[in-house]
């Protein structure tokens, strides 16, 4: 009986946990390149298997289940559709690669190519943040130049006054030493923790953004789902601790 009720209380906090995810993924499904979370969870063995404990273990133990528990969370780097924009500082990234910006707490990575040129005339994402060219500095579009132009391989040109185009400087593409090492920051940022490198197959595309890559209608029938197995969880508890209740009361008193 007790152990039944750790099962089913331990399925109930598991969806709990797949609920947050899959909400928050619904919230962002309209957010600029957000990369959606699929949690992935761990099946156990029976507890006197597992441990191997040297009781006897019944008969039927093959039959049961040590429950279920988070294992970890990966995020889904997946291509997401493109939107046309038309904004010249709008760039989509094809294939792999990353945008390098710098934060205050260090280089951030991200896929969201909705750009900007801050007063001084250097290239920024939203935030602030300035973009990186290949080696790890900004780029600065002086005041006066018109037409910027943003090629495929990230190189940055503009016309002057007397309609010469110059170039200014190159968007680099960065991808993680290891994907996996990757913490997100918010607002479609990851934090690499084990470094980055040149990214060799991805490409710009302007006047173009990559949205989400989360399915609203797919995370809408999940997250019913999941709402349906929490609840079911948590009325065994109950049914189960009801049941107990009543075999401590039919128990005689001496």
């Amino acid at each position: 009986m007790i152990y039944g009720l750790y099962l089913s209380a331990q399925g109930a906090e598991t969806q709990a946990l797949r609920q947050a995810v899959l909400a928050n993924n619904l919230a962002n499904a309209q957010t600029t390149a957000f990369k959606p979370d699929i949690p992935v969870f761990r099946a156990h063995f029976p507890f006197d298997v597992e441990h191997q404990q040297p009781s006897e273990p019944p008969p039927t133990i093959d039959d049961q289940t040590g429950g279920v528990s988070l294992e970890a969370t990966v995020t889904d780097f997946a291509q997401g559709p493109l939107q046309v924009t038309q904004r010249p500082l709008d760039v989509a990234i094809l294939g792999r690669g990353f945008l390098q910006v710098g934060s205050p707490g260090g280089p951030l990575l991200t896929r969201n190519g909705q750009l900007a040129i801050d007063p001084s005339g250097q290239i920024t994402t939203p935030e602030g943040y300035l973009v990186h060219d290949p080696s790890g500095q900004p780029i600065a579009v002086p005041e006066g130049y018109t037409q910027i132009d943003i090629a495929q391989d990230g190189t940055v040109s503009a016309l002057d006054a007397g309609g010469v185009r110059e170039i200014f400087g190159r968007i680099g593409l960065f991808e993680p030493t290891d994907i996996r090492q990757m913490t997100k920051e918010g607002n479609s940022f990851y934090r690499p923790l084990e470094g980055v490198q040149p990214a060799v197959t991805g490409q710009l595309r302007q006047g173009v953004l990559e949205q989400s890559n989360a399915d609203p209608v797919h995370g809408m029938v999940e997250l019913i789902e999941t709402s349906r197995a929490f609840e079911m969880n948590m009325n065994l508890v109950k049914y189960q601790d009801e049941m107990l209740g009543q075999l401590i009361q039919s128990v005689p008193r001496r």
